[in-house]
């Protein structure tokens, strides 16, 4: 086993930033027995901490978890050009930033990891890049948008409203405190440009999804 640690510096600590710094500590004996190094968060950045240019620095890999495109886009942009591998759950950022992040990525001989800014725990971004990559894709449709698809279920099956199940979505961490992506189709559009791209090789920007 190696003995310098993987040094993460982590973009945002909300919701999604913090479950992530809470799983990756209670997850690295695990994360050492696969890849013989130690995860440590080396650095935060929020609104209010942290120096962006100092966790580039002391960090090994930036995982990016801000949301929307500014000062986020920045960010990745710059870390991946200085050939620092980036993660990110940022969907809108994908969704309408590729082109830009892909030659960052490029120019900096790193990599864009965005599994998790589509489809949550389902890997459908590595089936569509690496299992089916000879394959002919013809059409994707599925269910994108785990607050919808949560309110739809609780209305059904107990009858609530709209409001009762949203505020249930809520209390349970399924839905952000501002849910107008999600339910307005902006969250399930972005994901669907996303895969789009990966599916028919070619770039889809997200003003190019109808959706309502």
């Amino acid at each position: 086993m190696s003995e310098a640690p993987l040094r993460v510096g982590l973009l945002g600590r909300g919701t999604v930033g913090g479950a992530f710094a809470g799983l990756l500590e209670g997850r690295a004996d695990e994360i050492v027995r696969l890849s013989g190094r130690r995860p440590e968060i080396s650095g935060v950045l929020t609104r209010s901490q942290g120096s962006f240019e100092e966790i580039l620095a002391g960090s090994d890999v930036i995982v990016e978890v801000m949301g929307g495109l500014d000062p986020a886009r920045d960010h990745v942009v710059a870390a991946l050009k200085a050939g620092v591998p980036v993660i990110t759950a940022n969907k809108q950022l994908v969704s309408r930033c590729g082109p830009e992040l892909w030659e960052a990525a490029q120019e900096g001989g790193s990599q864009l990891r965005f599994e998790a800014a589509v489809a949550a725990v389902v890997p459908v971004v590595r089936v569509l890049t690496e299992s089916l990559a000879g394959a002919d894709i013809e059409r994707v449709h599925g269910i994108v948008n785990g607050t919808t698809n949560f309110i739809l279920s609780e209305m059904a099956a107990s009858g609530a409203g709209y409001a009762e199940a949203l505020a249930e979505a809520q209390r349970l961490g399924f839905a952000e405190a501002d849910p107008s992506d999600d339910v307005g189709g902006g969250d399930a559009a972005a994901k669907m440009a996303i895969l789009a791209q990966l599916a028919f090789d070619g770039w889809v920007d997200i003003d190019d999804v109808v959706f309502e």
